[in-house]
């Protein structure tokens, strides 16, 4: 997560940059770091082009983006079509977490519920 992070703060960043940034205070090797930021494009988390004899990587997603995505996955893998699950443990979490974040899960569902409506008018 360190590597993305420092992409999406950073705007692009080659390997070196990004290793001298935050793979040594870390103790993390070169190639570590490197092999980090592949795996990243090959997962379509990062976009990269050519520039002289390295690449140059910057986000393809953002944080909410990749949040969705991930929080979908888990979704799709733990509950699978048991979608009432999800939503009861969604619920008991905004719920856990104080009055205010349960608030706004309900903002967040009225807000979808009126979207909707005006699209079907």
């Amino acid at each position: 997560m360190a590597v993305l992070e420092y992409v999406w703060e950073h705007k692009e960043s080659d390997v070196k940059t990004a290793h001298r940034a935050i793979g040594e205070a870390r103790g993390i090797t070169h190639n570590t770091v490197q092999s980090t930021f592949k795996r990243l494009w090959e997962k379509g988390l990062l976009r990269r082009h050519k520039d002289g004899h390295a690449y140059i990587y910057a986000p393809r997603v953002n944080r909410r983006e990749l949040t969705e995505m991930m929080v979908g996955d888990l979704v799709d893998q733990v509950a699978g079509a048991e979608m009432n699950v999800a939503l009861e443990a969604f619920v008991n979490l905004a719920d856990r977490a104080g009055e205010e974040t349960l608030e706004a899960l309900e903002a967040l569902v009225a807000a979808r519920r009126q979207a909707q409506n005006e699209r079907d008018e």
